[in-house]
């Protein structure tokens, strides 16, 4: 990786940039993605905005199929020029670092998942809610929402993205208007703001979109979530999705151990639900888990009705608690490991 371009500052230092004429490069990470990438690649193609403009650069963790050849002949063929870059230690900041290097730091940056299908405005949104934002605004995104699924396993690891119960912040289902916030899927940032920043820390195995978040509004940028047509390809199943959210977990605590400022409400309620979980089980009050139990699935089942199928809900039921616990106390044995000091990678 090239040598840092100096600390983080804030929007005191002006990143100014016409969003009518600037470059836009899109980064797109991959591994092994061949049987999505037809329909990733045909929405990037289908975007509204003037191809011209774009720069696409996918970034290949070593990928077995013929994933990298897809991608190669699809820029070849197409009005988008771009190029593949290799990043064989697969990681998803290193291969996002990799993506940036490869452009510049007068393009405007957009991050791309290589099993989403984008909406045909969605870049073009993008840029115009910069155009339209503050001189502070520093990121943009939309949502996670995922697609119907392939398989019953798949549907039930999509449900967790938008049930109430599950991980889904409320009204996920119903954003209509642009709002600020401290979380999105994937996201845009103001040109050169990634490369003041450091860009993304390639310590940070999983999570590393909230530690960057948590760095980009430390150094005084907001970020605006926006509502947006894209749909999430679910390719993990339950026991996947579990072993994900505990990662998720422990790596979300060292990012607030890093920034104080980022606790929540929500991480509260994580620790006193695992530590009231563990009090039951262990007095003679564990007798009353049962119903709770019972009481917790029924809301499971009533608030999942416009979220999924009824067979989805009712494993959900079982899924949920698993995916919470291992995540609640992944969480906790991450607040006791100190992290290591962030090394900007740009």
């Amino acid at each position: 990786m090239a040598s840092a371009l100096g600390s983080p500052a804030g929007p005191d230092v002006a990143l100014p940039f016409d969003a009518r004429v600037t470059r836009i490069g899109l980064v797109m990470p991959f591994y092994n993605e061949a049987p999505n990438l037809a329909q990733t690649l045909t929405s990037i193609a289908a975007q509204t905005i003037d191809h011209r403009r774009l720069y696409f650069v996918g970034v290949d963790g070593d990928s077995s199929d013929d994933g990298r050849d897809m991608i190669e002949h699809w820029l070849s063929r197409g009005d988008i020029a771009g190029c593949v870059v290799s990043n064989p230690r697969r990681r998803i900041p290193i291969s996002l670092n990799a993506g940036i290097c490869a452009l510049t730091a007068a393009d405007l940056i957009v991050r791309l998942d290589a099993h989403t299908t984008y909406g045909p405005t969605y870049i073009e949104d993008v840029v115009s809610a910069f155009a339209d934002g503050p001189p502070d605004l520093g990121c943009v995104g939309g949502l996670q929402l995922p697609d119907d699924g392939s398989s019953f396993s798949t549907q039930l690891s999509g449900a967790l993205l938008t049930h109430p119960f599950g991980v889904a912040r409320l009204g996920v289902k119903s954003l209509t208007k642009p709002q600020y916030t401290d979380t999105m899927y994937l996201g845009a940032w103001r040109p050169g703001l990634l490369q003041r920043l450091g860009g993304f820390d390639e310590n940070w195995i999983a999570n590393e979109d909230s530690e960057l978040e948590s760095r980009l509004r430390a150094a005084g940028w907001r970020m605006l979530l926006i509502p947006v047509a894209n749909r999430y390809r679910v390719t993990r199943g339950a026991r996947s999705t579990v072993r994900q959210w505990a990662g998720y977990g422990f790596w979300r605590a060292q990012t607030i151990r890093r920034y104080p400022r980022e606790w929540r409400w929500r991480h509260a309620i994580v620790i006193a639900g695992l530590i009231v979980l563990v009090a039951g089980l262990i007095s003679p009050w564990r007798l009353f888990l049962l119903p709770a139990y019972l009481l917790y699935a029924l809301g499971v089942l009533v608030f999942g009705r416009g979220h999924a199928p009824f067979l989805v809900n009712l494993c959900a039921c079982v899924v949920f608690p698993v995916v919470h616990i291992a995540y609640a106390f992944n969480f906790l044995r991450g607040l006791i490991v100190r992290p290591a000091a962030f090394k900007p990678a740009l």
